[in-house]
């Protein structure tokens, strides 16, 4: 790194006088205001380097707080002063997403010439300082930090806006304008969707991750409270960490409006985010603003940026939802710090991970015994590692409502349990309506209810409902495989295999996934009486899964066809009944009523309803299973069950 501040140089073929806070070019010298002057040094001193906004907050504004806006002021009112055009810059370098980097030559003055250029005009004389740049100057809070205000009023921004365009015209419109170049500058886009990417943590310490994916989880949740925004799921966002993607691609991929991005610093009892709002089509910047609060305050500092976003984008908020953002939270910050953790490590979907994360809510509870995001973690992750069953999972999820009637994934718990545990039908039903009343935007309610709704054989629902997961949450597996298997039980195959095949290009390097597509696709091309295919496509699966019958069940093909490979399968299944315990009576089943031997097809059901299986709860839609729906056997067990009527029962 050069150190300049102090020296003359030469950036490209303007020469820089830091003292003076003066750029000049042949004839031609532009004042510049001081910290404009300062972001231009720092550029030079990390020079072909990207310099992050944030980098440039810290050493420009050091001594108030401001919003990242006052940033792209400054490098709006230098490029002015440059001449540069920063769709084709010489100067300065908007690196998507990361900031800026000053792409000119850099040297002390002595060394270089400066002469004006023979094709470029002398440099305008405007005072960069000319760009209504807003420094945010604070007033302590209560414990002496400083706190930003409110942003702008709107009419502020307008005449802002308007005396820019008056004073810089042509040169400067781009900042103000969408590219589009359709929305006059200070009319807000209309925004019904939006996507919070990954928060960047700028603290220097990967091991502090946990913290700014926890902030951006929470910021999410807050937002996607609100029924009118369509919000999309962390599963997804967190699909973009670390992507190089411009703001346009990321719109038109997660057809979302808006996005918000921002940067997460936490030090010892201090954090600070940065959060900013920005027109996905055209990456024009709505808003943004610094806070800085103190740690215990985290949960209140979510709370506000969430409301600030939402006064942004003019959304009106029902009573129930204002009073959703404007609740008072109280926590212990260590059991808040515990439970952030918690939930990085349940995010990881792993054995191992889940059983970190469960000791993570535990010491959360211990610090704080009425922290309900802590109970439903615990609920979480006894039901993931021990499944549906567990007495402590129930005791949990009931905790957590106990403390906040209102905690949606609490009641999504609670509903699975229901669901697949007590086979309690209404009760499962409400408790996922509840769950997706309270969060209209939470991706894997809907996609437990339309699992409920497929059991009870209303299958137009389960698809309204798991459509809506997928757009919620585009880059889920469990969204995109589910919404192939309720079209195959809607009996439109041709659209089950094109989802399927769907999943295949958009998860290509998901092992483990792409066997059970496969396999989705084999169950499709039976119904088809595609048998080849079938074939094909269950081979493929079962060696993704690494199956050891795999040459068995080949040879099997060869010589009886496909007859002989379902026999195959039915007798490693009889000679191996603890492999895949879990799934074998309900696969059984599908083999046997597949060759219309109702009789073992009718004991595999009987044995899936024995251990109370998730399989036993789809038999009144299952394709596979036509050949024995009309069995009296298969009609008592749909009464044991207690199934609901149906609009689809035919019997």
């Amino acid at each position: 790194m050069m150190p300049l501040r102090s020296s003359v140089l030469c950036v490209g073929d303007f020469r820089v006088d830091p003292a003076l806070d003066e750029i000049s070019r042949g004839e031609a010298t532009v004042k510049l205001e001081p910290r404009a002057m300062r972001v231009l040094v720092c550029l030079a001193e990390h020079a072909d380097q990207v310099v992050s906004v944030d980098q440039l907050m810290d050493a420009v504004w050091k001594d108030v707080v401001v919003t990242p806006d006052s940033v792209y002021q400054a490098v709006a009112g230098l490029r002015r002063a440059l001449g540069d055009d920063p769709k084709n810059p010489i100067y300065i370098a908007n690196v998507q997403r990361r900031g800026y980097r000053l792409i000119a030559p850099v040297a002390p003055a002595e060394h270089v010439q400066i002469a004006a250029p023979p094709h470029h005009e002398s440099a305008p004389q405007v005072d960069a300082g000319s760009a209504q740049q807003q420094v945010i100057e604070t007033a302590p809070d209560k414990n002496g930090a400083s706190v930003p205000p409110a942003a702008w009023s709107r009419p502020a921004m307008v005449a802002t806006v308007v005396a820019l365009l008056v004073l810089v015209a042509s040169t400067s419109a781009y900042i103000y304008l969408p590219r589009g170049g359709k929305k006059a500058a200070g009319t807000p886009p209309t925004i019904h969707s939006l996507v919070v990417l990954p928060l960047e943590n700028l603290s220097g310490d990967k091991e502090q991750e946990y913290f700014a994916d926890g902030m951006t989880d929470a910021l999410t949740t807050n937002l996607a409270q609100l029924g009118s925004l369509r919000v999309i799921s962390r599963t997804s966002a967190m699909h973009l960490k670390g992507s190089r993607k411009t703001l346009p691609q990321i719109g038109r991929d997660l057809q979302v409006d808006a996005v918000v991005e921002g940067t997460v610093a936490r030090g010892e009892n201090r954090v600070r985010i940065t959060a900013q709002l920005i027109e996905a089509s055209t990456d024009h910047h709505l808003w943004a603003k610094t806070y800085v609060r103190d740690l215990k305050d985290a949960l209140a500092l979510q709370d506000e940026i969430a409301q600030d976003i939402t006064e942004q984008i003019r959304l009106k908020l029902t009573p129930k939802e204002r009073s959703l953002l404007t609740q008072v939270h109280a926590v212990d910050p260590e059991a808040y710090d515990a439970t952030l953790r918690g939930w990085y490590w349940f995010n990881q979907i792993t054995p191992e991970g889940a059983s970190k994360a469960l000791d993570y809510f535990q010491k959360a509870i211990a610090k704080d015994p009425n922290y309900a995001l802590a109970y439903a973690g615990v609920a979480a992750c006894l039901t993931g590692l021990n499944g549906v069953r567990d007495p402590k999972a129930r005791e949990a999820a009931m905790k957590a409502l106990a403390l906040d009637p209102s905690f949606a994934e609490a009641h999504m718990f609670l509903a699975q349990i229901k669901f697949s545990n007590d086979w309690d039908w209404p009760g499962a039903e409400a408790e996922f309506k509840q769950a997706t009343a309270l969060n209209p935007n939470y991706a894997f309610a809907h996609f437990g209810y339309s699992f409920y709704l497929v059991a009870m054989g209303r299958l137009d629902e389960a698809l309204t409902e798991i459509e809506h997961a997928r757009d919620l949450d585009p880059f889920s597996t469990l969204a995109t495989w589910w919404l192939g298997q309720v079209l195959y039980h809607a009996r439109r195959y041709d659209d089950a295999l094109r989802q399927n095949q769907r999943g295949l290009e958009m998860h290509s390097d998901n092992k483990g996934f792409n066997a059970a597509l496969y396999e989705a696709m084999a169950y499709v091309y039976e119904q088809k009486k595609m048998f080849a295919e079938a074939f094909a496509a269950m081979q493929q699966a079962r060696s993704l899964a690494n199956d050891p019958s795999v040459t068995a069940l080949a040879e099997a093909y060869k010589t009886s066809g496909y007859r002989g490979y379902l026999l195959k399968q039915a007798q490693i299944l009889d000679q191996a009944p603890n492999l895949n315990q879990e799934h074998n009576p309900a696969y059984a089943a599908h083999i046997y009523a597949l060759l219309s031997d109702e009789a073992h097809a009718m004991t595999a059901l009987e044995a899936a309803y024995s251990e109370r299986n998730d399989g036993v709860l789809f038999m009144r839609s299952a394709p596979e299973l036509d050949s024995i729906r009309s069995s009296p056997r298969f009609r008592d067990l749909v009464r044991r069950i207690g199934f609901p009527p149906s609009p689809n029962d035919k019997n």
